[in-house]
């Protein structure tokens, strides 16, 4: 895997709000994670289904932890974890994990990731609350939905124009293997998908410790899933909410929430 210096990469995500870094996931390793991600995502269509959720969110799997598959290998090799770090000046944590496959035609056209929108509700300003990572497991192209994006809109407290959006948003294309990490505050969309070929993504969230999860990762892939220390923290091992007064009160080591977790 390769990746740039953190203080690069941090002047790229302060100035346009993105960066995107090449090569970070070989070609091997690209196989296992989409076949893997096609059981994810069958998975989770059922799920949904028993739920009666129907076939909304189709294409789509969250949270993609608690199998021994690539996906925990992933989270185990902690991609671009020092530029991460960087980014926020310390320690932080696994918000989502999430995976796609874009899809073609009429009826892909209309769905929430095809309007801008930014990934996170409150605007944090130059306050670093919330970093996307977006790992390309396909080639992306203008024509089979690259994402797009406005460059500076990171630093915008209101959602732009729409004719603005259209004007000036740009398409991100890349090799497979390629990552894009952007602020939260930016504002994107996915692009149609008119040629029909795959085009399949990671997508993972990071913030700060002090913000809640959207789910409980230690208790979804269990004690033994890692003994590394920095696997551990980014999964929120280190700022977990304690669960009865027994749990809250325990000697410094065996916190909860510890004190170096901000």
């Amino acid at each position: 895997m390769s990746a740039p210096a953190p203080d690069a990469l941090a002047l790229e995500l302060a100035r346009l709000g993105y960066a995107v870094v090449p090569g970070v996931l070989d070609a091997a390793f690209l196989a296992r994670l989409r076949a893997d991600l096609e059981r994810w995502i069958a998975r989770c269509d059922a799920i949904r289904r028993r739920n009666g959720l129907g076939a909304s969110m189709r294409g789509v799997a969250h949270h993609l932890l608690g199998e021994d598959d690539a996906m925990g290998e992933l989270i185990r090799a902690l991609p671009l974890d020092a530029q991460i770090r960087h980014h926020f000046g310390g320690p932080y944590v696994l918000n989502s994990f999430g995976g796609l496959m874009h899809l073609d035609g009429p009826a892909a056209d209309y769905t929430h990731a095809h309007r801008f929108h930014r990934d996170v509700r409150t605007f944090a300003g130059e306050f670093r609350l919330m970093l996307n990572l977006l790992l390309m497991l396909d080639d992306f192209s203008v024509d089979n939905g690259a994402t797009r994006v406005l460059p500076g809109s990171h630093r915008l407290a209101d959602r732009p124009p729409e004719d603005y959006l259209a004007a000036h948003a740009i398409h991100v294309t890349g090799r497979a293997g390629t990552a894009l990490l952007f602020d939260a505050n930016l504002w994107h969309a996915a692009s149609p998908n008119r040629n029909g070929e795959p085009r399949r993504a990671l997508t993972l969230t990071f913030t700060r410790p002090l913000v809640k999860p959207q789910m409980d990762y230690p208790r979804l892939v269990g004690e033994g899933f890692s003994d590394d220390p920095r696997v551990r923290e980014v999964l929120g091992f280190r700022s977990r909410i304690p669960d009865s007064h027994d749990a809250w009160y325990r000697p410094a080591e065996r916190r909860c929430y510890h004190a170096d977790q901000g």
